[in-house]
């Protein structure tokens, strides 16, 4: 029994230390994150065993017996620098904040994307997908949409979500595909391609919630004035007769056509639409086709001439927002 927790120790940490370097130098994985919690749990369990295992030992070497090899003062002095080493991680005090600098969190934080803890997705199944914003506390509406996409697309299209006020100023992002979330030039369709020319209407409505345009550059020109919130809480409030628009931008690699043949960017991204105001009580309501990303890639205008586009328009099959009233009506 003792040598198989010490074999399983010792293959736990190596499994341990290497998911945690690809944690740390690399983008975030799910593969590699259900790795490390697994072998984390695992390796607690062998752990545990072996200081059941061990109780003869730890009694032996703490206490006030001439045979005490620890004594209380060498523990108590162990446990202090156990606590110090513990409030430096927790404030990130000293060498502990340029050690995290190094990771990749840290270097690539204006193009790692995440939505508010409010806002979550799940997968239906046959190409349908939900996305949810629920309300904070205090606020009486939640949003939430159903996207069923085409169930030939291979790969599957790519997708972001957002609302974004009547002139075009992003609030807040619902959900963006979690393949282009950690990084400005991710691997789609094979290939390196800059989120840019991915999904480049959501990526410039973008820049003003990271202040960072799409080269990388901070954009002094773009930044968001001094009322404009990156939340969507204060719109889900009924009586402040505020709206927003609820956006979905999708795109699929490798569709070219006769306007557009680069084979591998394909035809660009198509974006659908609805207007969302709570007041109105309208609890359903459809996305439209709206414009396309063609050309968006440096200025992240929309076209709203959809005459060249083919096979872009049959990605999406239906789109439904349905606005939840929480309060009594």
């Amino acid at each position: 029994m003792q040598h198989l927790v010490n074999f399983g120790l010792l293959f736990c940490f190596i499994t341990l230390a290497c998911s945690g370097v690809l944690s740390f130098f690399q983008p975030f994985s799910l593969l590699t994150t259900r790795i490390h919690i697994v072998f984390g749990f695992v390796t607690t369990l062998l752990v545990g065993c072996h200081l059941f295992g061990r109780l003869r030992y730890f009694k032996r070497a703490v206490g006030k017996s001439e045979r005490a090899f620890i004594g209380y003062g060498k523990l108590t002095g162990i446990m202090a620098l156990w606590c110090v080493l513990l409030l430096i991680s927790w404030k990130g005090l000293g060498p502990v904040r340029s050690f995290i600098d190094l990771g990749y969190e840290s270097q690539n934080r204006a193009a790692i994307v995440r939505s508010s803890p409010l806002a979550g997705y799940g997968d239906m199944g046959k190409g349908g997908k939900m996305v949810a914003r629920l309300p904070a506390e205090g606020a009486d509406v939640a949003v939430s949409m159903t996207l069923q996409l085409s169930e030939r697309d291979t790969p599957p299209a790519s997708i972001a979500v957002w609302a974004e006020t009547s002139s075009g100023s992003m609030i807040e992002t619902l959900y963006i595909d979690p393949t282009l979330a950690y990084e400005e030039t991710p691997a789609w369709g094979g290939k390196p391609t800059p989120r840019h020319q991915i999904l480049p209407i959501w990526r410039h409505r973008y820049t003003l919630v990271s202040g960072v345009n799409p080269l990388g550059e901070v954009d002094a020109v773009t930044g968001a004035t001094s009322s404009h919130k990156f939340s969507l809480d204060e719109y889900l409030l009924l009586g402040e007769d505020k709206s927003f628009v609820l956006c979905v931008e999708v795109n699929r690699p490798g569709d070219p056509n006769e306007h557009y043949q680069d084979k591998h960017l394909g035809q660009p991204s198509v974006l659908y639409t609805a207007f969302i105001a709570p007041d109105q009580k309208q609890r359903y309501v459809l996305l439209e086709l709206t414009g396309h990303g063609g050309g968006a890639e440096q200025g992240g205008a929309i076209q709203y001439d959809l005459e060249t586009c083919t096979t872009a328009l049959e990605c999406v099959e239906f789109l439904l927002a349905n606005v939840n009233y929480r309060v009594d009506e």
